[in-house]
């Protein structure tokens, strides 16, 4: 696993992605039902629709993005709880937190109690976010199932299990090694009217 690539480049991307994802959400969240909606480019208006055109291919692709940072860091969900990812079931190929090393010391993989303390004030929601984050991945996203469309994550389940992906990331990977996430590339327009 080349470090500095993941480090400079493919998990601050995954980062990106969930970032936008939050503020996605936050918006959706206040709007309560799709908006009519126009995308400007250079200037121009390139398309016009219902905000769900743009916002729910961005809340499918940011559970993706959760998912993967999650296994990276060494989470995966079982049922109902957080479980710990055996790196022996990671193949060959996988990049994942134990591969980066601090002066020839490999970093940890978090641990479930990890994930759930990263919300102090309710463990079990961190939790219950983060599996519903992941199923959505796996159940709704990356293939179909019979299931998932009559259950699917709430918007605030995903919203919070974005932010806590988030801070575990940084908290477990960026942190220890003395490393500052790379900024995020965007900026939230103004609203008018709100």
């Amino acid at each position: 696993m080349n470090a500095d690539d993941h480090l400079n480049r493919l998990i601050p991307h995954r980062l990106d992605a969930l970032a936008i994802l939050a503020l996605i959400l936050e918006l959706r969240l206040k709007w309560e039902e799709p908006k009519p909606m126009q995308i400007l480019v250079d200037g121009r208006v390139q398309f016009e629709g219902l905000t769900s055109l743009f916002t729910n291919p961005i809340i499918e692709v940011g559970a993706l993005h959760i998912r993967a940072l999650l296994e990276f860091i060494g989470l995966k969900a079982k049922s109902s709880a957080l479980v710990a990812v055996p790196t022996s079931q990671r193949k060959p190929d996988d990049a994942g937190i134990e591969l980066l090393e601090l002066s020839g010391k490999a970093l940890q993989l978090v641990t479930p109690a990890q994930a759930r303390d990263a919300h102090p004030e309710n463990p079990g929601l961190a939790e219950a976010s983060l599996v519903a984050a992941i199923n959505a991945a796996n159940k709704g996203m990356a293939h179909l199932s019979t299931q998932y469309a009559s259950n699917p994550v709430e918007a605030e389940q995903l919203l919070l299990a974005a932010r806590l992906t988030q801070h575990l990331v940084e908290k477990h990977v960026y942190l220890p090694l003395g490393r500052e996430r790379p900024a995020l590339p965007i900026r939230q327009g103004h609203a008018r009217d709100g």
